[in-house]
């Protein structure tokens, strides 16, 4: 079972998305940044950074729980644990990876910022 700690921005919808598309258990915790339930110390277990969203997976390596934050890391994790997403073809995933790169450290802060200047991470 994925326990995933998010509030719906685009990080955490990514997410969502991926966990809808395989065949994973999850279910959602929500953290609403708007009250700042980032900082609260259970959070800060599975998210060192304080940043939303980060996951809890209860059945991980070596049937032990493991928790994943930062977006790229938990889309990796997710898509490599469902076995899905990831080509195991080393060109493919490095093309894959690449783009995934791109999208994590280039266009996502971007919108993240508009999204934060704009007010809309603290509506849902």
């Amino acid at each position: 079972m994925i326990e995933l700690h998010g509030w719906m921005t685009a990080n955490s919808r990514k997410l969502y998305y991926l966990l809808e598309d395989t065949d994973l258990a999850y279910r959602i915790h929500p953290v609403n940044i708007g009250q700042d339930e980032q900082f609260k110390p259970e959070f800060l277990e599975i998210s060192p950074n304080n940043k939303t969203p980060a996951l809890v997976d209860l059945d991980g390596p070596g049937g032990e729980a493991h928790e994943v934050f930062e977006i790229g890391a938990m889309l990796i994790y997710l898509a490599e644990k469902a076995g899905r997403f990831l080509p195991g073809d080393a060109r493919l995933r490095s093309v894959t990876l690449q783009w995934l790169m791109w999208q994590t450290g280039g266009v996502s802060p971007m919108f993240g910022q508009a999204g934060h200047f704009r007010g809309l991470d603290d509506q849902a």
